[in-house]
Parts: structure tokens; sequence; C-alpha cells
């Protein structure tokens, strides 16, 4: 689904009611004051086991691999190709077993997409942004994915993600075992972090972002998630930035 097209359903499903957008939105479960949740319907269930939490599912988003994440062919840590100029940005993901003592989860498939510093995705046609309409059709540059190693680890290189109208600064994630999904969910930045990335030249041209982490219509239905969703990030505008987190799935 193109980005105008989605962002339009979401609006009509916005005017529709609550209950639709609920429909699209979390896995319910309960929010305790020891554990960050996935829960925007009214009835919960628990999520925590241990000292890791079952992340927040979140929709897919607009713009997956052609034909479905589970058809990209892209192995590999560097997802920039080489050809996307950004703030360099090192991801370290870690899966876990949230049903089972948070051990790590080996071989299991982490997938990542996002937009260039401009807002586009690869991949995808029609797209509107600061540069005008833009086709990136054939294109896979910022997606691929990777298989944890034997501690629950899968690494990226990447770039500082840009941002479009209507969303906060965010990455896309999918979590398979064995081929079976197990995790669909969105991760963003701080907005010290946003800003300060957006203020340097690389992208002046688009400026800081207008919709903020709380304002997303993703993010900002859950305080709790979002604070789980945020992943604190170390470094600079000139020597690029690090983080990491965890993913707690359900076996």
């Amino acid at each position: 689904m193109e980005r105008k097209n989605f962002l339009k359903a979401f609006a009509l499903a916005a005017a529709a009611g609550p209950m639709i957008l609920d429909g699209c939105k979390k896995d319910s479960v309960t929010k305790t004051s020891t554990s960050t949740t996935t829960g925007t319907t009214s009835t919960t269930t628990t999520s925590t086991s241990g000292s890791c939490i079952v992340t927040a599912t979140e929709v897919e988003g607009p713009y997956p691999y052609p034909g479905g994440e589970l058809t990209n062919p892209l192995e590999r840590s560097d997802v920039t190709e080489g050809t996307q100029t950004g703030v360099p940005l090192s991801l370290t993901f870690i899966v876990v077993d949230a049903g089972n003592n948070c051990n790590v989860v080996s071989d299991a498939r982490v997938d990542i997409w996002h937009c260039n510093k401009d807002g586009y995705y690869s991949g995808y046609a029609n797209q509107s942004g600061i540069l005008g309409a833009k086709s990136y059709v054939g294109s896979t540059f910022l997606r691929g994915y990777q298989l944890t190693d034997s501690t629950g680890l899968a690494k990226f290189t990447t770039i500082y993600p840009g941002w479009y109208s209507g969303r906060a600064t965010h990455i896309h994630i999918e979590v398979y075992v064995n081929g079976v999904m197990k995790k669909t969910t969105q991760i963003c930045f701080s907005e010290a972090t946003n800003n300060t990335v957006y203020g340097s030249s690389l992208y002046s041209a688009h400026g800081s972002n207008t919709t903020t982490n709380e304002a997303d219509s993703i993010f900002g239905d859950s305080l709790t998630d979002l604070a789980n969703e945020t992943v604190s990030l170390t470094g600079s505008v000139s020597e690029g930035y690090t983080g990491s987190y965890t993913i707690g799935i359900n076996l």
C-alpha cells in the first residue's frame, strides 16, 4: 500500500470510531506498575515474565518488502548499500522468549526497513515528500534481515531515518521464527536526538519532524508502550549513533 493511501485509510478509520482503531493497533496485555505493556483495548491479559516483557505489537505500515517480508532475499547487516547518506546508525536487536524466563532466541529472523534521510522508502512508486513525487521501484536501500546468533543478537548498520508528514521518526521491525511471524512492531528515538540529527547539515533541507512521538498515531496511543519503544542512543552527529533494543516474543 502506498503511503498516501495508507494515511488516507488510517484517517478514515479514525473518523469511523475507536473500535476500528483498536482493531489495527496492539495486542492487549496487562498493564502493571513494573512492566511496559502493549494494551490499548479494554480487555487485558498478562504479558510479563521474569525481567523482560512482550514487545508492543504495532501495525506493519505501508512499505514492507514488495510481496511481503518473507520474500525479502536481502540477508545483510549493512542496509545502506553504500548509496544512502546520513548520520550513521548502528543497531543491535536482542530477541528473547518472554514466556520462557527471557531466554535468548537464536536463528530468529529480524527484518528492518525505514525511509531515507529525505523521507522516501525503497521499492515503491508515487511517494510524496520534500523532493516532490518520487518512485523507487526496483531499489532495495535501507531494508534487510539478519538471523540472530547464539546469543540472540542481530546487528544492523544503517543511517538515521528521515521523516515524512504525519508520522514520528521510526523504524519498522518484524520477527519470524521458523518462518512464522512472531512480532510486528516499530521503534522510535528521543525528541532530543531527533532534533539534533535534523539540525545537522545532511538533514537541514527537511528540518525537525513536525510530528512528535506522543502526537504520532502509532506511538502516541500508549505512553507506557512509547517509553518501551523509544530506543536510547549514544554517540553524536559527527561520530554516528549506537543503540540496542530487546524484542520480547512469546514462542
